[in-house]
């Protein structure tokens, strides 16, 4: 095992779910390489391959995405770009060695490029921290055009500084459907810190980063109901039921629809879980509620 999988396995983590699975197809362009924890999504294009996350280990490259496009007949396809959401370690590891491999580019935001720099002081100490070069530097609003496919970001901080989401459509059956990726979940401040470690920032900061944080979600749901997301995914495949949702496509009968396509109103429910989990935070961080 790793030294940061020895590492997540103290803070709680199944050390089963560092085990790699069977790549999944999520959609006729879409694909899941790696484990139950974290891992790469596939976007095949026109023109190639477009990457999203790096995953926890340097190695990445050689143990999870090499094999894994094979199984999926893939390892012939151009590496066009390699998207990054944020820059916890957990994103980023494998960046590096896919870059050097490939001569894909490796983009990220402005924000956590530099906050990526914070090295073991970026919540988890991490020996042998490998903190990737970022080639390509991306903004809120911008679109990407590979082929046939656009990939759209937006800039959704509180997670972290620069944390993105990204969306683009993929195709079940020739159905176009419109993918929402958020890339941040967890909620930092005073008793809710990753590790055995006390939360390094004030109180104002984290009452600060939640508020931020639930704002992101208001502005993300507001694109979605403009362009029409049906599909959420998140970076980990345990915080968006991907591997469940999985099993339900394996038992889909023709002309069922994808498991993986839950309308708006699914997409909806998933946003404002995370909307109202900030807004406790916010409260929760400061004792400015206490009688004294």
């Amino acid at each position: 095992m790793s030294e940061e999988n020895k590492n997540n396995t103290e803070h709680n983590f199944d050390p089963t779910m560092f085990d790699p699975i069977e790549p999944v197809k999520l959609f006729d362009d879409y694909y899941f390489i790696g484990n139950k924890l974290v891992g790469i999504h596939v976007l095949k294009t026109s023109e190639g391959l477009v990457l999203f996350e790096a995953m926890d280990k340097y190695d990445v490259d050689d143990e999870f995405l090499i094999p894994g496009l094979k199984k999926l007949g893939l390892e012939n396809e151009k590496i066009l770009i390699l998207f990054l959401t944020h820059g916890h370690f957990d994103h980023y590891m494998g960046a590096d060695k896919i870059r050097l491999r490939t001569g894909c580019e490796v983009a990220l935001s402005k924000e956590d490029a530099a906050f990526m720099l914070w090295g073991p002081d970026n919540y988890l100490d991490i020996e042998d921290l490998r903190v990737p070069r970022i080639t390509r530097t991306i903004e809120d609003g911008e679109d990407l055009v590979f082929g046939d496919h656009t990939v759209h970001v937006i800039l959704a901080p509180g997670h972290t500084p620069g944390c993105l989401n990204y969306s683009f459509e993929v195709h079940d059956n020739g159905q176009a459907h419109r993918v929402i990726m958020v890339g941040g979940y967890g909620v930092f401040g005073p008793g809710i810190y990753p590790g055995k470690h006390e939360y390094p920032h004030s109180v104002t900061y984290a009452v600060d980063q939640a508020l931020t944080f639930a704002t992101s979600c208001v502005k993300t749901w507001e694109y979605c109901k403009e362009n029409h997301c049906d599909v959420y995914l998140n970076p980990h495949p345990h915080l968006c039921a991907m591997l469940e949702t999985d099993e339900k496509n394996k038992a889909r009968k023709p002309g069922e629809e994808n498991a993986f396509v839950i309308g708006l109103e699914g997409v909806r429910k998933w946003i404002v879980e995370r909307f109202d989990v900030c807004l406790e935070c916010a409260q929760k961080f400061s004792d400015i509620r206490k009688e004294y």
